[in-house]
């Protein structure tokens, strides 16, 4: 949900009337954000077929976005449309998605008079690339790339195309150098082979599109590329590497796994201890974080654990590097004491507010960590807000000077156990925090 003024607005599938596995067609809406009430619904179309409610994203995956005049909706199946703030129609583009992966983790970004997207740079590719097999039979053909692109977001028009391609993983970030260039970080690699290549990592002018380095990297591009004015912060196997911002060069490795910090719940309550091996607390190290879980904060680079139910960070300065495990779910029924599910999560009805069934993927009902396309975390003040797929949400203070449990402020909810669904992160704006799950639309206020 994307907040501006006293606007709302809302990226959707199209209301179903029975159980539906897949569809194309998206609805974008606006509502009063301190009411509640809907303002107006505009149709969102889409060429690519994909499955609803899928835990590596659907055609709901990119966020609307804002310059507060107009507000953009991308449908990643296959369509921009933007419009004024009363809904009227300003501009739109259309084009053929590349099949060749489900997922889309890009966020569209506005800043002046930009708005970047990411696509092939092709609007009309035959139809039948939206086809999987038929596009993993496409070699590595630099036509089918998919690049960060910018539109004139008042005219439609597009401005440039990056000359680095961005795989459809990557979930790139907006920001300045310390000369005040404005740059987007992006990358390439992940799971089943993207085409882009180098895999690595690029810092891309923003104004034009130009690549201002390039950096080879063995870099999994299931993470948000977190950078400032003298640095970027990286996951890659069992390291959490540093990377000098001018440059793209290694500055430092730590490991995530070795002289590990580990808070871990015990049937006696929580027990601390240092210099631990990660392994020796899970089964089978894979992979680093839960994906697009990573978040920078001040001298933190915080995360989900892929492997197991804990919550990590990495001091930046120092590498030291720290895990508090947390119960995968709450189970909170009237008048009776919270159940804490400390592995695994009730079976997750995946309805939508009218109770029909909205999934074709039996793994859309897992727990939300590890293999997933997680919603984002976010900062508000000193409070860190980790949601997950099953609408649990976990608050820290994350400049706490321990991570064990006295950071952990809450294991809060946004609907009941085994019912709520979510891949959306939280947003926030004048003293509310807002969020949306499979079901409803929620506003979340401080208790007077």
């Amino acid at each position: 949900m994307i907040l501006s003024g006293k606007h709302a607005f809302v990226l959707s599938h199209a209301p179903v009337k029975q159980d539906t596995q897949t569809g194309s067609l998206c609805v974008g809406q606006a509502f009063d954000a301190v009411t509640g009430k809907q303002r107006w619904q505009r149709d969102i179309p889409g060429v690519r077929e994909i499955d609803l409610s899928s835990l590596f994203s659907d055609n709901t995956a990119a966020s609307p976005t804002t310059d507060g005049t107009y507000i953009c909706f991308v449908n990643v199946g296959g369509s921009i449309q933007t419009f004024d703030f009363d809904g009227d129609p300003i501009w739109s583009y259309a084009w053929t998605p590349f099949g060749r992966h489900h997922s889309r983790q890009h966020e569209p970004l506005i800043f002046d008079d930009h708005l970047v997207v990411m696509q092939t740079p092709q609007q009309d590719l035959p139809l039948e690339l939206l086809n999987k097999e038929k596009a993993r039979s496409i070699a590595g053909d630099p036509r089918y790339w998919t690049h960060l692109q910018s539109f004139n977001v008042k005219t439609g028009k597009r401005q440039w195309v990056a000359e680095a391609g961005t795989s459809i993983h990557s979930t790139s970030l907006f920001g300045h150098l310390a000369n005040g260039q404005a740059a987007i970080l992006t990358g390439r690699g992940g799971g089943h082979k993207p085409l882009e290549k180098p895999y690595g990592l690029s810092l891309v002018n923003a104004d034009n599109g130009k690549s201002i380095w390039n950096k080879a990297l063995n870099y999994p591009t299931f993470q948000n590329t977190c950078w400032n004015e003298k640095m970027a912060c990286m996951f890659s196997g069992t390291e959490h590497l540093v990377l000098d911002i001018g440059t793209g060069d290694i500055s430092q490795r730590q490991s995530l796994t070795n002289q590990v910090a580990v808070c871990a719940h015990t049937p006696s309550g929580y027990t601390r201890k240092v210099n631990q091996d990660l392994n020796d607390y899970i089964s089978g190290y894979k992979k680093p974080i839960t994906y697009q879980t990573n978040i920078r904060i001040g001298d933190y680079h915080y995360f989900m654990a892929h492997h197991a139910k804990m919550i990590g960070r990495v001091h930046i300065g120092s590498g030291a590097v720290e895990y508090l495990q947390v119960p995968a779910q709450v189970v909170r029924l009237p008048d009776q004491e919270d159940v804490l599910r400390w592995d695994t999560t009730l079976p997750n009805d995946l309805r939508n507010a009218e109770g029909y069934l909205v999934t074709q993927d039996k793994r859309n009902a897992g727990s939300g960590w590890g293999h997933v396309s997680a919603p984002p975390p976010i900062v508000v003040g000193k409070n860190i807000y980790f949601p997950t797929m099953v609408g649990i949400v976990y608050v820290l203070r994350w400049d706490a000077k321990i991570l064990d449990q006295r950071a952990l402020l809450s294991i809060s909810d946004l609907g009941k156990a085994g019912e709520t669904w979510s891949l959306s992160g939280l947003s926030y704006a004048n003293g509310r925090l807002y969020a949306r799950t499979l079901k409803e639309l929620i506003c979340i206020t401080a208790t007077p």
